[in-house]
């Protein structure tokens, strides 16, 4: 009994460091892509090769001091200002009644808040074009706003809807005995338990609109060109490590802001 409990623990220790050394496989796979776009953004000569021959920061300060560049970082700044605070009020207010209410073709509205996940970027790019196209919004701040908004909408429903299903409806009908109403519980009670979902759902509405490619290609124009359909349009033509400063640039940012919103709201758990 001793040795087959032995060869028991000793097969599983053996399933357990298979387990670890496929998971960081995998990890290695998704982060070395990475690694050496970063890397390769202080190249010193003019190509994207790596390891690089030097090291030196002047495609950074080449991009931070281009007019081009910051045109582009302005207007993408411009939209996620736009596009956050738009979707996270219409996803709350969704997700919430989706999740908490109960009335006739509550499933179908979900899936319909959802749709935009499950058709590709490319269709609704296209429908986009063509009914921004009658109504006159192509090349304008006002179009890529909607388009953004468009796409990252069913990103916040789906975080909102994590921490929505996690409330206790206890709590919201503690308030109304005690006198509250429904707006001020809602405001007092709701949105502070909804926090950590409104948080991840307003970093994933960040992202998805700094890294929205496809749709801003249909709906932008030589006015109205972004970070991410700047890069897309430079690498056609050259190849260079500038390209490589402008990602690392963008992957910062996202980091330390979902590092700091993790810190501070445990964002993590409506991931």
């Amino acid at each position: 009994m001793g040795e087959r409990g032995m060869g028991e623990r000793g097969y599983d220790r053996t399933v357990r460091l298979v387990a670890a050394g496929l998971a960081a496989l995998v990890f290695l796979f998704l982060i070395a892509p990475l690694v050496v776009l970063v890397v390769s953004s202080f190249n010193r000569a003019g190509s994207m090769a790596f390891p690089p021959s030097g090291l030196s920061l002047r495609w950074y300060a080449e991009v931070l001091g281009s007019p081009d560049w910051q045109v582009s970082f302005r207007l993408s700044g411009v939209l996620v200002l736009l596009v956050v605070p738009t979707t996270v009020i219409i996803g709350t207010l969704a997700a919430y009644g989706l999740t908490q209410g109960s009335f006739p073709g509550r499933r179908l509205l979900q899936g319909l808040a959802l749709s935009p996940l499950m058709v590709p970027e490319i269709i609704v790019a296209l429908g986009l074009l063509y009914y921004f196209h009658g109504v006159g919004l192509i090349n304008s701040v006002t179009g890529l706003w909607l388009a953004h908004s468009l796409v990252a909408l069913p990103f916040v429903v789906r975080a909102v809807m994590v921490s929505a299903a996690q409330l206790d409806p206890a709590l919201e009908r503690a308030a109304l005995s005690l006198g509250a109403g429904r707006t001020r519980v809602f405001l007092t009670v709701t949105l502070p338990l909804l926090r950590p979902g409104i948080l991840a759902g307003a970093i994933l509405a960040a992202v998805t609109s700094l890294g929205e490619v496809a749709v801003t290609a249909l709906v932008a124009g030589a006015n109205t060109t972004t970070v991410p359909l700047r890069i897309f349009s430079a690498v056609q033509y050259q190849l260079d490590p500038s390209m490589a400063a402008v990602s690392t640039l963008l992957m910062a940012a996202s980091v330390v802001v979902m590092v700091v919103a993790d810190r501070f709201a445990r964002i993590s758990e409506a991931l």
